[in-house]
């Protein structure tokens, strides 16, 4: 790692990467297409929680 580099090692940036890779490597394990889950369950919170916060793509 460079001088110019974060160190993330005891993190909360650490723990969410964790996280992040251990909940991918599962869904790539099930076949699971995460960009597809995102977007339904997305609706299925709006609709839940009464809220009209959008999850937003391309950004």
């Amino acid at each position: 790692m460079d001088d110019n580099s974060h160190n993330i090692k005891g993190t909360v940036d650490e723990e969410i990467w964790d996280v992040i890779y251990y909940a991918l490597a599962i869904a790539n394990c099930y076949n699971i297409d995460v960009e597809k889950v995102i977007k339904e369950k997305e609706k299925i919170n709006r609709m839940k929680y009464n809220s009209e916060i959008m999850f937003e793509e391309n950004r």
